[in-house]
């Protein structure tokens, strides 16, 4: 695939003219023999050549039109160097001064002093203008943020195809325009190196429109450049049935004719020139694989302030009906940019480093010399960056070990008020034992001697000697409570195995004096926990008002006493072999209802099970509190 433009060039400018006899082909040929891509420039081919006489009046012909020359804009090497500049950088809405580190030479970027910013900154803009006067005019300008895109990137550019409907008096009464911009799908940077892509587009027919004219348009945007091609031009009116579509065609363009076509000015039948850029609409000739050369309407904008495009004469307008559904096809390659100047906004950036470069290019998007260069670096903030970070979660371990060191140092400061308080409360209930034993034991025993004389020396007089011996009784027992009062006061019996030593101590010596047998199941090795004294305490009067009921209304012969301790709680069962009674009719002493009391306030359980001729059991339990728990 090849193209062509045809500019009535004479035929001696430089250019050579071989005829090859063997074949009759004749073939035109550029000096230079190869364009800027290194490759050999086929001009056109003739076709073959039957006949010698042929050959000449074809050369003649070739000699009077000036012949298919190379293409003057789009096949052609870059004819100019130019360079962007920046005009202003704006970061976060103001205006940031951009030095330049050096100009660059005819190879090298034009480089500027890096820029950074923050995030919370953005958005970046960056605003470029052509080269500075007196130096080649950028005709397009093309963009990349390395870092950040991929691909080059064109700026507001767009060319239109359109159709412009108008009425019977040839007044316009609506329009519809079809966009281009960028680059056409297949686009391989030149034209001949391109494919030819597909367009359809669709619209409606306005109201009082009777015809309609075809407009092919570079410029609706200020400052568009670059190159459009277009063939196989077709339009049609669309009839939409129930199930199927059927198309009449209102206007086909397969191939162009005209005066002049072998020039890049011809004069194409249907068509004429339109806008204040005259130089923008152009001939070009494609010759595809085996097929003759082929002009073809085309637009190559290479003036920023200019448009230009073809639009169909008056004479060639097509007549439409309103609501018609019209739709337009066609063949087309483009690549389309923007020129003179562009402005750039960069709203988010992630945090990294980045390079932006700015290209000037011809029309087809090819450099025109070296690139701008400004790095542009998003740095994060203070917060996020590393070393922050770093701080941050020193403070955060700092301040975790300190919290851990507070809290373990108020726990051992609330550990050490208790045991400060415990032990200031030890101390008391141990004096208090201490008095009670030695002040009250003292009296008691002063008591009992008085009684133990005064019995001596009485008379042989049962009403004198009853009341001593009753003084004597009374005295031992209230000796005996004053032992348990001091035992539960004593902070030295608060273990649990000081309390199993007591209960059999006392259970033996109750029953033995009662006569009655005793059986003790109470383990020999048991656990260092501590029973506040008030459990112990409590607990020793219900296992008292136990053994009291067994002896003083059971009549039993023989009592059972256990001891259990699972690790949470401590039970004592008391079993009897006596006359037992029934549950349901026997009326609650005050000793029974006391004893459960009892086992309430330290959150036990009394239960009592009895049946007639079959004993009484009384079983205890009671949740021993651990030892970090006793206040």
């Amino acid at each position: 695939m090849k193209f062509f433009a045809t500019a009535g060039y004479p035929l001696f400018g430089g250019w050579a003219i071989t005829l090859e006899i063997v074949t009759f082909r004749t073939m035109w040929c550029g000096s230079s023999g190869k364009n800027a891509l290194g490759m050999r420039q086929r001009i056109a081919r003739l076709g073959d050549m039957r006949l010698l006489t042929s050959s000449c009046v074809c050369l003649a012909a070739f000699c009077v039109t000036g012949g298919w020359v190379h293409l003057d804009a789009a096949e052609q090497a870059v004819r100019y160097s130019a360079r962007p500049v920046l005009t202003e950088v704006v970061v976060g809405g103001r205006s940031v001064p951009v030095a330049m580190e050096s100009s660059g030479t005819d190879s090298a970027d034009t480089d500027y002093r890096g820029l950074s910013l923050l995030p919370r900154e953005l958005p970046l803009q960056i605003g470029l203008a052509t080269a500075p006067p007196g130096t080649p005019q950028v005709v397009r300008l093309r963009t990349r943020l390395e870092g950040w895109e991929n691909d080059l990137r064109d700026h507001d550019s767009q060319m239109y195809l359109m159709l412009r409907f108008l009425d019977r008096d040839n007044r316009p009464v609506g329009s519809a325009a079809f966009i281009r911009t960028g680059d056409s799908p297949g686009w391989g940077g030149l034209p001949q190196n391109s494919r030819w892509h597909r367009h359809s587009d669709e619209t409606v027919v306005p109201e009082r429109a009777s015809k309609v004219r075809i407009l092919m348009v570079s410029g609706g945007v200020p400052r568009t450049t670059g190159f459009w091609a277009i063939r196989r031009l077709r339009l049609t009116a669309l009839t939409r049935g129930p199930d199927t579509e059927a198309a009449t065609e209102l206007y086909k363009l397969e191939r162009l004719r005209g005066s002049g076509l072998e020039s890049a000015r011809g004069n194409p039948h249907g068509w004429g020139r339109d806008g204040t850029g005259l130089n923008i609409p152009r001939l070009y000739v494609y010759t595809g694989e085996d097929e003759a050369p082929e002009p073809l309407l085309a637009l190559v904008d290479t003036e920023p302030d200019n448009t230009g495009g073809w639009l169909m004469n008056l004479e060639a307008t097509v007549p439409v009906e309103p609501g018609q559904r019209l739709r337009l096809e066609s063949e087309e390659m483009y690549s389309i940019g923007r020129g003179h100047d562009a402005a750039l906004s960069f709203r988010t950036l992630p945090v990294g480093n980045y390079v932006f470069r700015a290209w000037a290019t011809d029309e087809l998007g090819r450099p025109t010399g070296p690139a701008l260069r400004l790095p542009v670096e998003v740095r994060p903030p203070f917060y996020a960056t590393t070393w922050f970070r770093l701080c941050g979660a020193s403070l955060v371990v700092a301040a975790l070990l300190g919290a851990v060191r507070y809290l373990t140092w108020r726990k051992l400061q609330r550990e050490v008020q208790r045991l400060e308080k415990r032990r200031a409360v030890d101390e008391e209930r141990t004096r208090m034992a201490r008095d009670l034993h030695d002040e009250l034991g003292a009296r008691f025993t002063q008591i009992s001697l008085l009684a133990g004389r005064a019995l001596k020396s009485a008379p042989i007089n049962e009403q004198v000697r009853e009341p001593i011996r009753n003084i004597n009784g009374a005295v031992k027992e209230l000796a005996a409570a004053l032992e348990e009062i001091v035992w539960a006061a004593n902070p030295s019996r608060d273990e649990l195995e000081d309390f199993s030593n007591y209960l059999s101590q006392y259970t033996g010596t109750v029953l033995r004096d009662a006569g009655v047998r005793c059986r003790l199941d109470i383990p020999t090795l048991l656990p260092q926990r501590t029973l506040p004294s008030g459990l112990r305490h409590r607990l020793m009067m219900v296992v008292k008002e136990a053994l009291n009921n067994a002896l003083k209304h059971a009549q039993a012969t023989e009592v059972r006493v256990q001891l259990e301790f699972d690790g949470k709680s401590l039970s004592v069962t008391i079993s009897d072999n006596g006359n037992g009674f029934d549950l349901a009719t026997a009326n609650r002493g005050n000793g029974m209802n006391h004893s459960m009391r009892r086992m309430e306030e330290v959150d036990g359980t009394c239960v009592v099970d009895s049946a007639p001729g079959a004993g009484t059991q009384v079983r205890l339990n009671v949740p021993v509190p651990a030892t970090e728990d006793i206040r």
